[in-house]
């Protein structure tokens, strides 16, 4: 990869030496190209687990019967870049089996779902193309093989956790009233929300989210590379740059770059599910004791994503990294939106 030097004298590989407009034809050289035929190959794999879900994990065999598995994470959401890529996989148990959390308290929901994780873990082992099960109290863990690589899978079985009769707003207000490790175990569910939430965004502000992406890749610590908080603080910066259709991708790398160097500012929401309102974000943060940088998650507002900055020194970490790229030949010149 050629690299030239930036006005501090350090060596910069490509993109970042390029002049803005030369960086769509980088992008679909080196991001776009190779991420489809990566992303097809990574359907295929995940399709022989949730067939092997589906055909082993039923009352016929176990204890408990599988309703439908939800691809979620990078793949699921259409932002997978080629060679970073990671796949949650969520499981609905169907009822009785598994029961939401309001209708039979925490305790009784840890014990069975550990027991099903257990299960689904035994499963596992031994079929081809799958090593390195591991699992605790929410999942399990494991590597699939998708051609010569090893990628990182996810699965989180779960119910549906709205009660009978219900609503999302109403769950939301209950969580509020149980300790962080009780809410945990209603994340899963919401996968597939987050999975719709940034999977109806348009091709093209996918295309700037894996761009971001890819410098995270690049420039971060692998605390730092989560992807869901740079999907929803870009998502966000395009909201209210009007959702420009006509997207450089300059402009818009520089964007998220300087909110990045000034985290404290986000303190941002979505009305996003069902009953969901200002009037309840508000109350959520309020209830919750949110410090900035906040941003609720718009599938399940009771969590912070934001909360992965202000752990250790993750913010001034994120900032030297912004900060250097945005004084590259790329990004110099840029406005933001």
């Amino acid at each position: 990869m050629a690299s030239l030097y930036d006005t501090s004298g350090e060596q910069v590989q490509q993109p970042w030496c390029l002049s803005p407009g030369n960086l769509e034809t980088w992008y679909n050289g080196n991001i776009q190209h190779g991420t489809e035929k990566f992303a097809s190959d990574c359907r295929s794999a995940i399709l022989s687990v949730v067939g092997h879900i589906h055909r082993n994990c039923s009352s016929n065999i176990l204890d408990f019967d599988v309703d439908k598995v939800v691809k979620g994470g990078s793949l699921g959401k259409g932002t997978m870049v080629k060679d970073l890529s990671d796949v949650d996989l969520v499981a609905f148990v169907n009822k009785p089996y598994l029961k939401p959390i309001a209708e039979i308290g925490k305790e009784e929901y840890k014990r069975a779902l550990s027991k099903i994780i257990s299960e689904i873990a035994s499963t596992l082992r031994g079929v081809a193309n799958i090593q390195n099960i591991r699992y605790d109290e929410y999942l399990v863990k494991f590597k699939i093989q998708v051609k010569s690589r090893w990628i990182d899978v996810d699965l989180l079985p779960t119910t549906e956790n709205v009660p009978y009769q219900s609503s999302y707003r109403n769950m939301f207000l209950s969580m509020l009233d149980v300790g962080h490790g009780t809410r945990g175990f209603y994340s899963a569910a919401f996968v597939q929300h987050q999975k719709r939430f940034v999977g109806e965004r348009p091709g093209y502000l996918k295309a700037l989210i894996r761009l971001v992406k890819f410098w995270a890749s690049k420039y971060l610590p692998a605390k730092l590379k989560k992807s869901y908080p740079l999907e929803l603080i870009t998502i966000y910066l395009w909201e209210k740059a009007g959702k420009p259709s006509a997207l450089s991708k300059a402009q818009g790398l520089r964007s998220v770059l300087e909110v990045l160097t000034n985290l404290d500012s986000l303190r941002v929401y979505w009305n996003y599910m069902s009953g969901v309102d200002d009037q309840l974000n508000e109350t959520i943060i309020r209830k919750l004791d949110m410090k900035r940088p906040i941003i609720l998650d718009p599938a399940n507002p009771t969590n912070n994503v934001g909360g992965l900055y202000q752990e250790y020194d993750n913010k001034e970490v994120i900032k030297a990294a912004a900060e250097k790229t945005l004084r590259t030949t790329l990004l110099s010149d840029v406005s933001a939106w």
